[in-house]
């Protein structure tokens, strides 16, 4: 940076502290807030307000999100592992009523939650589709689509409806493209409606802040071949209906205070990416490119004479020979020396062979930092992103699998109670009132206790085992210590406690009636179960005999 450059640079700084009013010392206390040092001089960011910065890039970064989760196959495949992680093919619900709060006991709410969690699968696993107003998947894949808009677009939509298609529930969930969520014809932002609402990306909310609304519109802005005008037309959907029930869900990872609407979760990713992978088609080009061009020929003659010369039965090999001869010659003579060809070239011409240099050196560590830079903002391990194991062993793949479960989990907590509970809430009220679901008293009492009623918890894939041996014993060790619970060892697993005791159950009648014995009642020896002492730590070190397993 040349020297007028530094001293303007300065001068903007001293009159923005003088805008400011703070020209006092404590205007230095913090390195990040200076202006003077040559880190900052030329670093102003503007502050904008939160909805603005979304809104005037969202359409760009998401367009060159989905671009980028459709051709780039590290990402596709990185959005692919989150979304088996996160909420697999069927999420699965566990409901949990508050049944204290209801005065009702343990042993209710047990009965009551195995109840209505058959009921909400026969609904969600519906073979006709029927929970999907589309009718093409089950409620597990609507989630897994929502979760990939979740993702990709930073948000997830969705209406819910009432159609009558001859199952016992009429209620149904339409996935919505978050692209057609928008301020009608144009309409700007927080202009004020005749009802004295606000609009934000096409979310109305009322004077206390609340979203109460969104206009949706009818058909996607880029749909073509569209003639009946829906491109055009937008249809303002309330949030909740007269009872409460919800008929919008808008899920999106809310950043700041007054954020209206979602970004792409991996935006911080995409220019990082955009750069590697332009290096790697470059490489790529490099050594297809020596690939080709293996050699060269130096001469002071022209092309033609060269050519001549290193063809099989050139003329110039014997002056006066005709062409017709010297190929008839050089067909039954050629000129080898061990089995290659040795081309004789003109006079003071220098044949080069091209040595291929790309993939260069530190190539692969160079993607190795590209792809580290993906893993942190995708939430996953190098190895994951990557698919190389080749370094992992138990010690570092169990650190991996706790470090990463743990913001797995969160995002499925977040998710899950934005856009699956809503979509619950829903189906049960309507299985209330259709009587699918028993409620205690009158039907009408739902709404008394609708809030401890709908309390619950999804249940994805499990976090998986590095070493199931140790891990099983490590969960007996804990059972016996009642520091944990077979919900909780069956949660980790992605399974459901009461279907494993059950199938356990009818197994060991099975059993029994056959006079055969169940593994669980003989000893842990001969059941081929090691004591957990004398087992060595995974990477090898010796047991507490001195030996190696």
């Amino acid at each position: 940076m040349s020297l007028m450059a530094r001293v303007q640079n300065m001068a903007a700084g001293v009159a923005l502290m003088a805008l400011s009013g703070r020209t006092g010392g404590g205007g230095r206390a913090y390195d990040a807030g200076r202006y003077d040092t040559r880190e900052m001089a030329s670093w102003h960011p503007s502050r904008a307000w939160v909805n603005d910065e979304v809104l005037a890039n969202r359409d760009k970064v998401v367009d060159r999100a989905r671009d980028m989760a459709r051709n780039h196959p590290i990402i596709g495949g990185a959005i692919d592992r989150r979304t088996e992680a996160v909420v697999g093919p069927e999420i699965r619900l566990e409901a949990q009523p508050a049944f204290e709060a209801m005065g009702r006991t343990a042993e209710w709410a047990d009965n009551w939650a195995t109840a209505t969690e058959e009921q909400f699968r026969l609904w969600a696993q519906d073979p006709m589709f029927r929970c999907d107003a589309e009718m093409q998947s089950t409620f597990g894949g609507i989630v897994e689509s929502a979760y990939r808009h979740w993702w990709t677009d930073g948000e997830a939509l969705a209406v819910v409806k009432m159609i009558d298609r001859g199952s016992p529930w009429q209620t149904c969930v339409e996935l919505i493209d978050p692209d057609r969520l928008s301020n009608p014809n144009g309409t700007s932002d927080n202009m004020i409606l005749p009802n004295g609402n606000r609009m934000i990306g096409g979310v109305e909310i009322n004077p206390d802040n609340a979203a109460v609304a969104y206009h949706i519109r009818c058909a996607h802005p880029a749909e073509s071949g569209r003639t009946d005008g829906e491109t055009f037309r937008w249809e303002r959907v309330a949030r909740f209906g007269p009872t409460g029930r919800p008929q919008v869900i808008h899920a999106f990872k809310r950043g700041r205070a007054g954020q209206r609407r979602g970004i792409s979760r991996f935006v911080a990713a995409i220019k990082r990416m955009k750069q590697f992978d332009r290096y790697d088609d470059a490489e790529i080009e490099a050594a297809l490119l020596n690939s080709v061009m293996a050699a060269w020929v130096e001469s002071p003659f022209p092309t033609s004479d060269v050519a001549e010369a290193l063809a099989p039965g050139s003329a110039e090999d014997s002056t006066g020979w005709s062409y017709e001869e010297q190929l008839k010659y050089r067909l039954k003579n050629a000129v080898k020396l061990d089995g290659a060809r040795v081309i004789h070239g003109l006079p003071g011409e220098k044949m080069a062979f091209h040595r291929a240099e790309h993939p260069s050196q530190n190539y692969p560590e160079f993607q190795a930092t590209g792809l580290r830079s993906l893993a942190a903002n995708f939430g996953l391990s190098y190895a994951q992103v990557a698919q190389n194991w080749a370094d992992i062993n138990y010690s570092s793949g169990r650190l991996m699998l706790n470090e990463i479960w743990r913001g797995l989990l969160h995002d499925r907590y977040e998710f899950t109670s934005r856009f699956c509970t809503p979509a619950y809430s829903a189906w049960l009220e309507e299985s209330v009132a259709n009587g699918r679901v028993k409620v205690p008293g009158r039907p009408l009492n739902f709404y008394k206790w609708k809030l401890e009623l709908t309390m619950c918890e999804w249940m994805g894939p499990g976090r998986g085992t590095v070493d199931p041996l140790k891990e099983s014993n490590a969960d007996e060790l804990n059972l016996r210590m009642n520091t944990t619970t077979l919900a909780d060892i069956a949660a980790d697993q992605g399974r459901d406690p009461r279907r494993i005791i059950n199938r356990r159950a009818r197994e060991i009648a099975l059993l029994k009636a056959n006079n055969l014995t169940d593994i669980s009642e003989t000893d842990p020896v001969k059941a081929g179960r090691p004591a957990a002492n004398g087992s060595d730590n995974g990477d090898g070190q010796p047991n507490s005999d001195g030996t190696k397993q």
